[in-house]
């Protein structure tokens, strides 16, 4: 369910036009940055093994997907994709859940 056939199929769709998805919400968060010149944040929230992290990787590859071609462009696309272990290394602890659980939703 996260192929690249995923990210085309859900690409400039309306939110509520396919089965829920993280990508659909990923494209109306990139579209809205792009199309509409407003800034986006999308906050991922749960408890501890709810899947944030995994999340907020998925919707970093759909936008680095869909984002285009170009020399500056795939150096803000490097360095999105690799973000995500520096925001990892903040609000991390040892849990009765998880020994390297996240304290915080994520905020991207």
């Amino acid at each position: 369910i996260y192929t690249p056939d995923h990210i085309f199929h859900y690409t400039g769709r309306n939110l509520y036009e396919l089965k829920p998805h993280i990508y659909a919400l990923a494209d109306e968060a990139y579209r809205s940055l792009k199309e509409k010149n407003k800034d986006v944040c999308v906050i991922i929230t749960g408890e501890s093994g709810a899947g944030k992290t995994e999340s907020s990787k998925v919707i970093m590859q759909f936008i680095a997907a869909v984002s285009g071609k170009g020399a500056d462009v795939d150096k803000v696309k490097d360095m999105l994709l690799k973000c995500n272990p520096v925001l990892e290394a903040f609000g991390n602890a040892k849990t009765l859940r998880n020994d390297n659980s996240s304290r915080f939703g994520k905020y991207m």
